[in-house]
């Protein structure tokens, strides 16, 4: 015991912890933005290019000549993944347990 503190058999250790030097190799891998403003210049631009694939497949399936169908159908899609995102987080936060504390 160091300072009043019991130290853990390796068993008791989350599995996730045990891992953390995969994770440390892995996020050396990665660049992440320096600012603010960089960060939301590429989430911005990962937005866009999300996009212009989820339209490019709408444009495949409806197999269509013209945009004006492929923007009704993009926006139609866009509206009810909305709902139906909104309708999942209530059920989930209706569903969450919350701790009572005395």
């Amino acid at each position: 015991m160091r300072h009043g503190r019991k130290v853990q058999s390796r068993k008791s250790i989350p599995w996730w912890l045990k891992r953390l030097d995969l994770v440390r190799e892995e996020l050396r891998a990665c660049r992440f933005p320096r600012t603010a403003e960089e960060g939301l210049r590429q989430c911005a631009e990962l937005s866009a290019v999300s996009m212009g694939l989820f339209k490019e497949e709408v444009r495949k399936t409806l197999r269509a000549g013209s945009e004006e169908p492929v923007e009704e159908e993009t926006r139609r899609l866009v509206a009810l993944f909305s709902r139906s995102d909104g309708r999942w987080k209530t059920g989930w936060k209706e569903g969450r347990v919350t701790s009572k504390r005395p």
